[in-house]
C-alpha cells in the first residue's frame, strides 16, 4: 500500500509538472506554427513579387545606366543636349521610384535637359544586401551622379527625406547646383536624429530571415500601400488607381528591396540639415500640398527661420504627391523659377 499511496500523494504534483510541460511543448508548436505561416505567406509573397510586373506606363525620354561603384543605376534622360539640366530625386517610402516624376518629366524636358535616376535600392536600379544604405550613401551618389552624368550644375527637384540630401550636396558640392526645389522637405525637424539602441535592435529584427521578410511583406502589402496612398500620398482618393497600386507593390517587391527599406525604418537614412540649410547659397523653393497630414506646411516656417532667403508655395488640395496633384500648376512654377535662375547663373 505504501508505493500506491506514495504515488497518489505525488500525483498533483506529477500532473503540475505534466501540465507545464504540455504548456510548453504547445508553446514550442504553437511557436513553429506561426513561424511557418510566416515563412508560408513569405513564400506566397515570393511568388507573387515574380509576376508582380509594373503597369507599361511611361513617360517619355529614353532609359540609360549608370555604373556607380556601389551597384548599377537606372535613370530616364530627355530634352537637348544644350539645354540648362534638372535632375528629379524621388521621394525616400515602399515602392518609390522616378515613377512619381511621370507627369513632369515630359514637360520640363521641353526646355531643359532633364533626369530622373532611381536611387539605389529603390525602382530598377541595383538593391546590393551589402550596400551601406545611409544618408551619406545617397548624398554621395546624387555628388558622383551630377560629376560623372550630367556634367553640368543642375536644378534639384527633391522630394521628402531626399530633399534633405539634396540640400546637402548643394552645400557640401555647391559647384554641382544651380538651385533647389523641395517638396515637401524633412531632415530639420523630422527624419533628422540619428538611431540609437533602438533602432539598431529594429535593424537587427528587420534582417531576420522570417520575421524580417514577415514584417517587411506586410508594410508592403497592396493592402497597406494603398490605405497609405489614400492617407498620407493623395487628397483625391480617384488618384490611388488599381494600377498605382499595382506599380508601387511591383516596384516594393523587386529582389532586395527590403534593404533600403529596412535602413529606413530603423532610423539610418535620417539627415539632420539644419545647418547645411542655413548656409545655402543657391535660391531655394520649398513647395507644400496644403493637405499633407505627414509633414503639414505649417512646419515652412522652421525652415524660414534657418534660411529666409527661401521662398515657400503651397498648393491646394494636395498632399505629399503635389506633383501629381497639381501638375499642371507644379510644371509652370518649375518653367518660371527654372527659366529665371538659369539666366541670373548666366
Amino acid at each position: 500500500m505504501e508505493k500506491p499511496l506514495r504515488f497518489i500523494l505525488r500525483l498533483p504534483r506529477t500532473v503540475k509538472r505534466m501540465s507545464k510541460r504540455n504548456k510548453w511543448w504547445k508553446g514550442l508548436l504553437a511557436g513553429g506554427a506561426g513561424l511557418a505561416a510566416l515563412a508560408t505567406v513569405n513564400f506566397v509573397a515570393a511568388r507573387r513579387r515574380k509576376t508582380a510586373d509594373p503597369p507599361a506606363e511611361l513617360f517619355g525620354g529614353e532609359v540609360e545606366f549608370y555604373g556607380w561603384r556601389h551597384g548599377g543605376i537606372i535613370y530616364r534622360l530627355a530634352g537637348s543636349e544644350s539645354a540648362p539640366p534638372v535632375v528629379f530625386v524621388h521621394a525616400i517610402m515602399a515602392g518609390a521610384s522616378s515613377f512619381m516624376w511621370r507627369r513632369n518629366f515630359a514637360a520640363l524636358a521641353e526646355r531643359f535637359r532633364v533626369y530622373a535616376p532611381d536611387l539605389l535600392g529603390f525602382g530598377f536600379s541595383d538593391k546590393p544586401p551589402t550596400a551601406p544604405y545611409s544618408a551619406d550613401l545617397y548624398v554621395e551618389l546624387l555628388s558622383d551622379f551630377l560629376r560623372d552624368v550630367v556634367r553640368r550644375p543642375a536644378h534639384l527637384v527633391a522630394s521628402s527625406l531626399s530633399a534633405a540630401y539634396a540640400v546637402r550636396v548643394a552645400d557640401e558640392r555647391p559647384e554641382f547646383v544651380l538651385s533647389l526645389t523641395l517638396v515637401s522637405p524633412l531632415g530639420i525637424d523630422a527624419f533628422h536624429e540619428r538611431p540609437g539602441m533602438t533602432g539598431a535592435a529594429f535593424y537587427g529584427l528587420l534582417h531576420s530571415p522570417v520575421l524580417g521578410t514577415s514584417f517587411y511583406n506586410v508594410i508592403a502589402s497592396e493592402r497597406s500601400l494603398r490605405d497609405h496612398a489614400h492617407r498620407y500620398l493623395y487628397y483625391d482618393r480617384d488618384m490611388v488607381t488599381p494600377r498605382l497600386v499595382a506599380h508601387h507593390y511591383a516596384m516594393s517587391h523587386q529582389p532586395g528591396a527590403q534593404h533600403a527599406m529596412t535602413a529606413f525604418l530603423s532610423g539610418y537614412l535620417n539627415c539632420d540639415v539644419r545647418a547645411n540649410f542655413a548656409r545655402l547659397i543657391q535660391p531655394a523653393t520649398l513647395i507644400w500640398g496644403r493637405e499633407d497630414r505627414s509633414n503639414p506646411p505649417a512646419r515652412a516656417g522652421i525652415w524660414l527661420r534657418l534660411n529666409p532667403r527661401a521662398r515657400v508655395v503651397v498648393f491646394d488640395r494636395a498632399r505629399l504627391m503635389v506633383q501629381e496633384e497639381q501638375a499642371e500648376a507644379f510644371n509652370t512654377l518649375l518653367h518660371e523659377e527654372f527659366a529665371r535662375k538659369s539666366a541670373v547663373a548666366a
